[in-house]
């Protein structure tokens, strides 16, 4: 077909579409969302979260967010950059959990984001147990 390659599909009733091309949807941004899913680092012992480097292609206006231990979800800033470091605010004590869940969101014009991956920084939290065997 004039040395361009197509996409088709067909629905339940054997019906066959052309798919669109272009990165709009009726000249409609295309948003989209990847979560990487539970990832406890190797390790269940609690770990103090200190930064996140963040590896993407046309991504810029793209929001990093991070989830720890299935709680609330807390944006971490916006890409500017393809390779970019985000660090975890620190408030009265560190971010820490047993394990994180890294969130990409993206909704806009123009090539579609790659995020090509991620590298958490963090330290874990050594648990000290006494003579009675409770937990200091």
């Amino acid at each position: 077909m004039n040395g361009f390659r197509k996409v088709y599909f067909t629905d339940e009733n054997g019906y066959l579409f052309r798919d669109e091309t272009g990165f709009t949807d009726a000249g409609l941004s295309i948003p989209m969302s990847v979560e990487l899913g539970r990832n406890n680092c190797g390790t269940e012992q609690n770990k103090s979260f200190l930064s996140i480097q963040i590896d993407s292609e046309f991504a810029r206006g793209g929001i990093i967010q991070y989830q720890l231990d299935g709680g609330d979800w807390n944006t971490l800033g916006q890409i500017a950059e393809n390779i970019q470091t985000f660090a975890f605010k620190q408030r009265a004590e560190l971010q820490s959990g047993r394990d994180i869940n890294i969130r990409f969101v993206h909704n806009d014009y123009g090539d579609p984001p790659t995020f090509n991956g991620c590298t958490l920084y963090f330290t874990v939290i050594e648990s000290i147990v006494n003579e009675l065997g409770e937990r200091l």
